[in-house]
């Protein structure tokens, strides 16, 4: 059962509840003394000084028996980042039996999502969670696989100052995704298919589905990248592009729910249909402009 869901149960204030059996520490959750929702873990370990964050507090004490840590939620509309951060914790210390080392991974992983629990922002537009679906489904199913963990999050800009968005040494990809049906794809600036090497245009073509449907949805498909993710290294990079992404956990994403209907990859070489800086007047700083897939077929990879 997800942590989302055991959050849901009927816990009553001071009430914590053992998180799995099989977990090598001890780890609970349940509701501190305020009726807060907090992680604890209990071991025999040295507390550090640890600064809570504005969402996240942080309460630590030692007792004959055992020391303790509990991380409890300060900022309830943050209770969906909340409950990833309290997942990843647990996956996170899975293999991890010496209660000293999890500690630090415990705090390590704090650390890391700081960021994510800063002053909630508004989620994204549509037009923004299909695109970062289909980043995300490209970095889960094509890169991963093709280039690996590491060599696939360098290269994924997460709209750093990039124009693609994966770019390798020798090679780059800029995905698209777009509702189902449409005749054009969208360019949103002169810099998205211009290099001096070649490159692909990938488009996922989704639809929306009601949300009670099994299919694609943000929170989803991030979570299930982190839970992927076995380094701290990696998930922190992973972490940190969500937050370039303006992305957080939150309850809203889950209606927007979407079938993939299709996934089509164009080489884009020399001979591609693409505006550039150097086909376009100086004096124009800004363009947007479609390229129709029919007119594209030829440039279409198998």
């Amino acid at each position: 059962m997800s942590i989302t869901l055991r959050f849901k149960e009927q816990f009553s204030p001071g009430y914590f509840t053992l998180v799995d059996i099989d977990h090598p520490l001890k780890i609970y959750i349940g509701l501190d003394e305020h009726g807060c929702y907090a992680l604890e873990f209990r071991g025999g370990f040295i507390p550090n000084h640890i600064k809570s964050s504005h969402s996240i507090g942080i309460k630590q004490y030692t007792n004959e028996d055992f020391s303790s840590i509990v991380f409890y939620l300060i900022d309830f509309d943050m209770l969906d980042n909340f409950c990833v951060f309290c997942d990843d914790i647990i996956n996170s210390t899975k293999g991890v039996s010496d209660c000293k080392n999890g500690y630090n991974v415990l705090i390590n992983r704090f650390y890391s999502w700081k960021k994510m629990f800063q002053t909630k922002r508004s989620i994204l537009d549509q037009y923004e969670i299909m695109g970062l679906i289909g980043e995300l489904l490209f970095l889960k199913d094509f890169m991963f696989p093709t280039y690996g963990f590491d060599r696939s999050l360098q290269a994924w800009s997460g709209r750093e100052l990039t124009h693609k968005d994966f770019s390798l040494d020798t090679y780059w990809y800029e995905v698209k995704a777009m509702s189902v049906g449409k005749p054009a794809v969208k360019i949103s600036s002169l810099e998205q298919l211009n290099s001096q090497i070649d490159g692909e245009l990938v488009i996922y073509s989704l639809e929306q589905m009601s949300p009670a449907y099994y299919g694609v949805s943000l929170n989803k498909l991030a979570n299930s990248i982190i839970n992927l993710l076995k380094s701290d290294e990696n998930k922190d990079s992973f972490i940190r592009a969500l937050i370039n992404s303006k992305f957080h956990f939150d309850s809203a994403y889950d209606e927007f729910v979407y079938d993939v209907i299709s996934l089509e990859r164009y080489r884009v070489d020399n001979t591609f249909p693409r505006l550039t800086q150097k086909n376009v007047n100086k004096a124009i700083s800004k363009v947007q402009y479609e390229i129709l897939l029919s007119e594209i077929q030829t440039y279409k990879l198998q």
